[in-house]
Parts: structure tokens; C-alpha cells; sequence
């Protein structure tokens, strides 16, 4: 019986690849199923985003709206207290009294406190314990006394009721300006009331809300109660909180230890450094498309699986000699051997495939070599400064932070000499250029040909300054310090625009013994400082850094 692979010629790839596309066909709904998967959680994530940030908005709004609202109520209540009745409890009480019954924003009453935090002059109602309390150094007492209007302050556990608010505050004073008292009234930030959205069970199902503050990098309230005055992350642990931290408002993702990946949006309170944050799993998020995408995807290996042995089944007698030839270039780039040439093709496409293949090789290896040529000049010249030929500050900065290290491991000093070439813009304008690039050869070569041991090292910093590294202490480097000036000197490289007549050098000498708390940096900023000391002390001369 004759069959259809009995029908196919195998000996042109055309008729071998025609046969397997068109069974291979059968598989392109799987990956047109997880694209239009893909673009639905994409439209999804943006949705989400979108209303997570619009949530977001509302929230700090409304936060916004209730400060305000308690600021102007406590600007009223102030103005009812008359300088000459502050000192009357009763007075005050039966203010605060009659004034209780029109707000609910401050459940807890109102107190003024001595200006000094030293007692309380009246409250009501009466909070146990309060009148104890001393709050001679609480920063919203300092605050109010310096302050002309109503202020906020930062959030903290309440030593009496042990919960977590902010007092807002105004300083009661007299014609003079004087401060009288200080009248206050807490807001607790996590009652309802004041924040009641982060106690909304519906939405915290799906979502948390969190309100955090920016100068004291505290939740300040949150879903999760065990969050709040916690500090936040600290930075470089969370990408998008911190661009958050730096004033960005919007939306992207982030990345908790609990919940892992979370859509987030956040929008700033604006009358303070707080900003309200929405976040939802993404978990929650993807769930349902999730389970849909994980039903299509095993569908979806099932038939490619099947489709994939029968394909196989012809690809091995069709493709052996390109699998071979596969399997040689593989052999080559693991055991990382020279490129060699593939013998074995027959004549058809694959065999051209190969002789291409080695034509290839050829112009690989050739082009290898030239390559390796360039990358070792290349290498050297991005070492070496092209003037004086010595190291350059490129090289500089990798080398000493490369001591830096290795100091630090072995806790053995290391000793920088920062040199100066004294009134060289001077020189510059006298001489000319041309003469200035010389002379910067001379001393460059004067100052390698002095340090000569194979571990110093010796670049041009930038201009007229040079750095020397040395493995060694202070002492040993204050020694060749005075060896690379008087060389430098004994020169005798003309300049009549300093006081000595000829180009002199002043070094400034610097030495620690690194630690991981400390930046290499520190050790050229000590040189630099010593350096300094040298120009004011006359120039041609050598300081050590003193602590």
C-alpha cells in the first residue's frame, strides 16, 4: 500500500519543511492564546492602576479636607479664649464644653497646656492621667510655641491612651505676642472617623491602604495594624517606594515580603509630607485570568507535545546531518576549542548551509585575531594618559578602590600623595602651551623615576595634579613625599613667575586604614585638605592630614 511518505522526496529541504510546518500548524492557537492572554492582563494591570490611583486621590482629598476642616475649627476656638481668661479653668471648660456639641472631629476634647508643658490649665472631658503628663520636650509643644498659626505634629503612640495620633496645636498669646498656653486636641489615626477608609473590611479584602509620612519614613496608618509606626523600607529595597519617597505621585508596582509583587498607586495630602498609598496582589488581581491561562497553556504542551514527537519522528532522518553538524559547533563553543571546520554534508541545502557555515569560520578566526590585537592596545590606552604616559584618572579610581578592598580585608594602611605643580596656570600663560605639556612630562617622569618600587603607582588626577599610592603608613609616605619634591625641584625648570624662580611642587599626604563604613573617597579628600595646607603655607613643601 502505498502511503503518502512513500509519495514525498526527501532529498530537498523544501519538500521536508513543507511536510512538518504543515503539521506543525496545528500548535498556533496555543501561542495566539497565552498573546491574547497576555494583552488581557496588561489591560487588566492598567485598569487596576488606573483606579487604585483615582482611589488613591480620593482618599488623600478627603484626608486633606479633614485637616483643614480641624484646623479652621481650632482657629475658631482659639479666638474665643481672651487673653485674660486663660488662666480660668472654669472659663475655659465651659468653652470647651459648649463647643464639644458642634463637632465630632475631636472625640477626645481639648486641653491647653502650660506653655512650658508643665501641667494642664483646663481640659474637658477629662483624660486620666493627662494632667501628670509631662510634655516639656514633645516636639509638637516646641513647634506651637515658635509658630504664629496651627500646627501638626508628627505622629506618636500616646503615652495616656496608648494610641497612635497627632496633635494639632496653636499657641494662645497675648497684644504682646506672648504665649499664654497651648491649646491642642488629638486626632486619632486609627479610628474611624478621621481615616475610616483603611477600616472599610470590603475593600481591604482586595486592597490595603496605607497613609505614610515622608520626613519620619513611618506608616503612619494602615490595613494591617501591625504596620503602623513602622518604619518603611529602607532604600534600594523597594524601587517604586522609593520614587514615591522622592515626591513621585502615580502608579506602577511593588514588592512586599508578605504579599510579593503588588500593584500600587499613591497621591500626596498635600498640606503635609504624607501621601496615601492603595496596593492590591497582583495574586488577587490575576487570579481568575491566571486559572484560565494555566488551563490553555497545559492544552496547549499537550498538543504540542504530540505534535512535537511526530514531527521529531521525520526531523531525525531528514536533519541528521544538520543535527551533526550542531552537535560539533556545540562541542566547539563548550570546550571552548578554535573554530573549526565541519566535515560530513551532503548535497543539498544543508550541505550549502555548511559550506557557508565554514566560509564563515574562516572570516571569524581571521577577524578573532585582529580583534585580539585591538582590544589589547585599546586596553592599554584606556589605562594610560595620553600626555605624560602615566596612569590616568580612569585607572586611578579602579586601582584605589581596589587597595580599598584589600585593605580593608587585611587592615593595612594606605597612604595617597596628592601633588600640586605650583602657579602652573602662570607657567601656562608665560611659556605658552607647548611648554606647559612639556613640563608636565618632565615632572611626570621625574616623579615615576623617584618611586620605583613595583607596588607604587603613580597617575595624572587631572591638569597640573598627580596622585601617588602607596602601601604604606603616613611616616613612609611623608619620606617620599620630600624625595619627589626635591627631585621636582632639582629640576630646575625655569618659572619666573614664583617666588623660587623655578617650577616647584606641593603635596598634600593622606593615610587611613580602610573600613566598609568608609568611602575611598574620604582618603583623596584628606589628601586634598593637606594640600590645601601646603599652598597656604608657601607652596614647594609637603603636609601631612591631621585629624
Amino acid at each position: 500500500m502505498t502511503t503518502l511518505l512513500d509519495k514525498i522526496k526527501p532529498s530537498r529541504i523544501s519538500t521536508k519543511l513543507s511536510f512538518y510546518v504543515a503539521v506543525f500548524i496545528i500548535v498556533a492557537f496555543t501561542p495566539l492564546q497565552i498573546y491574547n492572554f497576555l494583552m488581557l492582563k496588561a489591560e487588566i494591570k492598567n485598569q487596576i492602576n488606573k483606579e487604585q490611583y483615582t482611589q488613591a486621590k480620593y482618599i488623600a482629598k478627603d484626608i486633606q479636607k479633614k485637616i483643614a476642616m480641624r484646623t479652621n475649627f481650632l482657629v475658631a476656638l482659639a479666638d474665643k479664649i481672651p487673653p485674660q481668661k486663660i488662666q480660668s479653668e472654669a472659663f475655659i471648660t465651659e468653652i470647651f464644653k459648649n463647643n464639644i456639641v458642634f463637632t465630632d472631629f475631636f472625640p477626645q476634647g481639648f486641653a491647653v497646656i502650660s506653655p512650658n508643658g508643665q501641667g494642664v490649665i483646663a481640659e474637658y472631658p477629662v483624660i486620666p492621667g493627662r494632667k501628670n503628663l509631662v510634655m516639656t520636650d514633645y516636639e509638637w509643644l516646641r513647634k506651637a510655641n515658635n509658630s504664629q498659626g496651627v500646627i501638626i505634629s508628627s505622629p506618636f503612640r500616646s503615652e495616656v491612651m496608648g494610641e497612635v495620633l497627632v496633635v494639632i496645636a496653636k499657641a494662645l498669646r497675648d497684644e504682646n505676642g506672648q504665649v499664654l498656653g497651648i491649646l491642642e486636641a488629638p486626632i486619632f489615626l486609627n479610628r474611624p472617623g478621621f481615616m475610616e477608609y483603611i477600616f472599610d473590611k470590603d475593600f481591604s479584602e482586595r486592597s490595603d491602604i496605607l497613609v505614610i509620612s515622608r520626613t519620619n519614613q513611618i506608616f503612619l496608618a494602615s490595613s494591617d495594624p501591625n504596620l503602623v509606626l513602622k518604619a518603611t523600607p529602607k532604600e534600594g529595597m523597594d524601587a517604586f517606594l522609593d520614587e514615591v519617597m522622592r515626591g513621585f505621585n502615580g502608579y506602577g508596582h511593588t514588592v512586599t515580603l508578605v504579599e510579593g509583587e503588588m500593584l500600587a498607586a499613591t497621591a500626596d495630602i498635600n498640606s503635609s509630607d504624607w501621601f496615601v498609598m492603595v496596593r492590591t496582589p497582583v495574586a488577587k488581581v490575576y487570579q481568575i485570568i491566571n486559572e484560565s491561562l494555566r488551563a490553555a497553556i497545559i492544552n496547549g504542551i499537550i498538543v504540542s507535545f504530540s505534535v512535537f514527537l511526530v514531527v521529531m519522528f521525520f526531523l531525525f532522518f531528514f536533519f541528521n546531518p544538520l543535527k551533526k553538524a550542531a552537535e560539533s559547533v556545540r562541542k566547539m563553543v563548550l570546550q571552548k576549542k578554535s573554530l573549526t571546520h565541519i566535515k560530513g554534508y551532503k548535497k543539498d541545502e544543508i550541505g550549502d548551509l555548511i559550506i557557508g557555515f565554514n566560509a564563515a569560520i574562516d572570516m571569524v578566526n581571521e577577524r578573532n585575531d585582529k580583534l585580539e590585537k585591538s582590544n589589547a592596545v585599546l586596553e592599554s590606552l584606556s589605562q594610560v594618559d595620553g600626555l605624560t604616559e602615566i596612569f590616568n584618572r580612569r585607572w586611578l579610581d579602579k586601582t584605589l578602590n581596589h587597595l580599598w578592598l584589600v585593605k580593608t580585608r587585611s587592615q593595612q594602611p594606605l597612604t595617597l600623595l596628592l601633588i600640586d605643580i605650583d602657579e602652573f596656570k602662570k607657567f601656562n600663560d608665560t611659556y605658552g602651551h607647548i611648554a606647559g605639556d612639556d613640563c608636565l612630562k618632565k615632572v611626570a617622569q621625574t616623579i615615576q623615576e623617584t618611586i620605583n618600587r613595583p607596588t607604587d603607582f603613580l597617575a595624572r588626577y587631572g591638569g597640573e595634579e598627580f596622585v601617588i599610592l602607596l602601601e604604606s603608613d603616613i611616616k613612609e609616605g611623608a619620606l617620599i613625599a620630600e624625595k619627589v619634591r626635591l627631585a621636582v625641584s632639582n629640576l630646575n625648570i625655569s618659572h619666573s613667575e614664583t617666588s623660587y624662580k623655578h617650577v616647584t611642587i606641593s603635596l598634600g599626604i593622606a593615610s587611613m586604614t580602610p573600613q566598609l563604613n568608609i568611602k575611598s573617597v574620604e582618603l583623596i579628600k584628606q589628601a586634598d585638605l593637606a594640600l590645601y595646607q601646603s599652598k597656604e603655607h608657601g607652596r614647594n613643601r609637603c603636609e601631612c592630614y591631621k585629624n
